[in-house]
């Protein structure tokens, strides 16, 4: 079964008005943010929004992006179902994805490719009563009044009250505009997918465009850093399946190694305590006799801990060696792709060393 809604290029020009809606409006209100939210914190300067300039605009572009992949892409099925059969019907589609058994070769990843496709297709012609009745349109609007509120209460989170003037107005565009995408998005027969790339991802410059011009980050701020696979889980099954049974022996080996490590350090700390006492016991003995042997005796105690010294100045100067790899800082906008054919949308992303 083969059944296209848009063409690429007409996705990616409906994806372009989208981008260019959401940087209006993220440029429209970068000076009024009073904080950053915890999530993208740690990929902020901490003086970004006392210092307003293109990293309070990208900041914002981003809480946007991602909130419309995790609160409509990834969350409804169609906007013009009940949203309560929506939410069920876009488990059931993530769900055929992530409990599927592994596709490591490309022919079983088409089958797979396939098989949700078509499931898709047939669902939707078992509600095409429904699609097409009067109720869908009231779902569809209702759907959008919904996640206008929702966006408007995200953003005041971290704005300045009062409300910047023209936030409303400017969710409502951009909210409208990915509706319309969401509700063409189930009726192809192709997997389309939008996806939102998290801080401290991998490069992947397949569906990334690495961006410029934002200042260095030299004062990150405090928050919280989040899985990136996070934004990967769904895009390739099972694709990592090795590296993550690899993180989880890491995992497991950690505490063993820093057991190692804190009985290494209680014994090194009492093997000076010993020495320490000896080189005491030997000073008082001979202290009245030979008043060199105190002096000897506290020089030994000072070469331990010179060699300590010399041994943690060491670690740090192989750790300072050691080549850094270029993470994902935050992304401005999502990607989206025809999975197993071609990324019609790349995701703009800056990146730092970590």
């Amino acid at each position: 079964m083969s059944r296209t809604s848009l063409d690429d290029n007409e996705y990616v020009n409906r994806f372009s008005r989208l981008d260019g809606a959401i940087n209006n409006l993220a440029f429209n209100i970068r000076r009024e943010w009073r904080s950053v939210p915890p999530w993208l914190a740690p990929a902020v300067n901490k003086d970004a929004t006392t210092n307003p300039t293109k990293e309070m605009t990208a900041v914002g572009r981003a809480c946007i992006s991602r909130w419309l992949v995790d609160e409509l892409f990834d969350r409804f099925f169609h906007p013009s179902l009940d949203p309560g059969l929506s939410t069920q019907l876009k488990i059931i589609e993530k769900n055929l994805r992530r409990f599927a058994a592994p596709t490591p070769s490309d022919e079983e990843k088409e089958g797979l490719v396939s098989k949700i496709s078509n499931w898709r297709l047939a669902t939707l012609e078992g509600l095409n009563e429904v699609l097409q009745s009067a109720s869908a349109a009231e779902n569809r609007n209702a759907l959008t009044l919904t996640l206008v509120e929702k966006m408007v209460a995200a953003l005041n989170m971290n704005l300045k009250d009062p409300a910047p003037a023209g936030l409303e107005g400017g969710v409502s565009m951009i909210v409208e505009l990915a509706v319309g995408i969401a509700a063409n998005l189930p009726l192809e027969s192709r997997d389309v997918f939008v996806e939102y790339v998290y801080p401290h991802s991998r490069i992947d410059e397949n569906i990334m465009k690495l961006e410029t011009g934002l200042p260095p980050l030299t004062n990150p701020g405090e928050g919280i850093i989040e899985d990136p696979s996070r934004s990967s889980l769904d895009r390739d099954n099972h694709a990592d399946e090795n590296d993550s049974l690899k993180d989880r022996d890491d995992e497991v080996e950690s505490p063993q190694q820093q057991k190692l490590s804190e009985k290494e350090a209680q014994q090194q700390q009492q093997q000076q305590q010993q020495q320490q006492q000896q080189s005491k016991k030997k000073s008082g003995m001979f202290g009245g006799f030979m008043g060199g042997k105190k002096g000897g005796a506290v020089a030994g105690g000072s070469g331990v801990a010179a060699q300590q010294a010399q041994k943690e100045q060491l670690a740090k100067e192989q750790q300072a060696k050691e080549p850094k790899e270029e993470r994902v800082r935050f992304c401005a906008f999502m990607a989206v792709e025809v999975r197993g054919r071609s990324v019609l949308v790349k995701a703009p992303v800056w990146t730092h060393a970590v």
